[in-house]
């Protein structure tokens, strides 16, 4: 091919394909290449880039890229406030590790690239909200609050394993070889999340907030029972019953404790249980009840976590082959 300026144009925007699209690629490539320099060249090369330009599938390649760089950025820039190097270096770190986990889940692979499909995007998608939002908050919260040594020694650890099997665990239920189908993501991220509201509406229909973490697990199981029920026997099989009860399990665990770290944070003061009555003044009672209540549901997190390792694993070990990934369709 003539390497003249509509080919290098051309090239350009086919990179922004993804890898599911470039065999389109490389036939708008060899049309290129049957045509003689001049306007009319000029002209297909531009035409091309503006058909791939709009496009929802660069869209969504190209921006999940720039949304990842964005991110890193981000944080670079503004995590330069905090004056202790180790925790500096630490968020630095911590969010170029799920940048990279992220990048894993657009390659083909393991855990990628995305089944295309609804139920898959949607539940990918709201896994990558949830794992941002929580690394925005923990971010904040430790660059604002607490010691800075031990946010350095021991949250920014903790917390990089338990984003982290976050994100491997949305991945890998939902990338193209995934066994889970559609019925699976849809009834194990349901229920789920309607463990996770239903505890959140009992919080204000019955409040404070429960300084226990028993009603959170029964929430939790009852969830993971039921969407593991919805995908066995009949309906499923045993892989589907196990995707879908851990990942009903993860989504419960997990919101709910983001649900405590809200409300506690920024919820009215009747849903705070009087867990400091030695304070100096109510005032304080509160600013530190409000701190005090989340420490029982940080066991929510590490069972949150656990489940999305066994999730991981299990999505895994269970993919389908190449060919039953590419014929097979998902049955809701």
């Amino acid at each position: 091919m003539t390497r003249d300026a509509a080919s290098i144009l051309l090239d350009a925007a086919i990179r922004l394909l993804p890898p599911s699209r470039r065999d389109w690629g490389r036939a708008m490539r060899a049309e290129l290449a049957e045509l003689a320099p001049g306007p009319d060249r000029r002209s297909f090369a531009r035409g091309c880039v503006r058909v791939i330009a709009t496009q929802p599938a660069t869209l969504r390649h190209a921006g999940y890229s720039l949304l990842m760089l964005a991110a890193l950025a981000t944080v670079a820039v503004w995590s330069t406030r905090i004056a202790y190097a180790p925790l500096h270096w630490g968020m630095v770190a911590l969010v170029t590790l799920l940048v990279a986990v992220s990048w894993l889940g657009r390659r083909p692979g393991l855990l990628g690239p995305v089944r295309d499909d609804g139920p898959a995007r949607l539940v990918r998608a709201g896994g990558y909200l949830l794992v941002g939002a929580m690394t925005a908050g923990f971010v904040a919260s430790a660059a604002t609050k607490g010691n800075a040594v031990e946010q350095a020694a021991y949250g920014v650890p903790i917390f990089a394993v338990a984003l982290t099997s976050y994100l491997l665990g949305f991945l890998a239920l939902t990338a193209h070889r995934t066994a889970a189908t559609a019925r699976v993501l849809v009834t194990g991220a349901g229920a789920g999340t309607a463990a996770a509201a239903l505890w959140t509406v009992l919080a204000f229909a019955v409040p404070p907030i429960p300084t226990e973490v028993g009603l959170a697990l029964v929430l939790t199981l009852i969830a993971t029972a039921l969407a593991a029920g919805g995908n066995a026997g009949h309906r499923g099989s045993p892989a589907h019953a196990l995707l879908a009860g851990l990942s009903a399990g993860m989504v419960s665990a997990l919101l709910i404790f983001v649900s405590v770290v809200v409300l506690s944070s920024y919820g009215p003061d009747s849903l705070i249980p009087n867990l400091v009555p030695a304070a100096i003044t109510p005032a304080d009672n509160l600013a530190n009840s409000r701190i005090e209540i989340q420490d029982p549901y940080v066991a929510m997190l590490f069972v949150s976590s656990l489940l999305a390792i066994v999730l991981t694993a299990a999505g895994l070990a269970t993919r389908r082959s190449p060919l039953r990934s590419d014929l097979a369709g998902d049955r809701v």
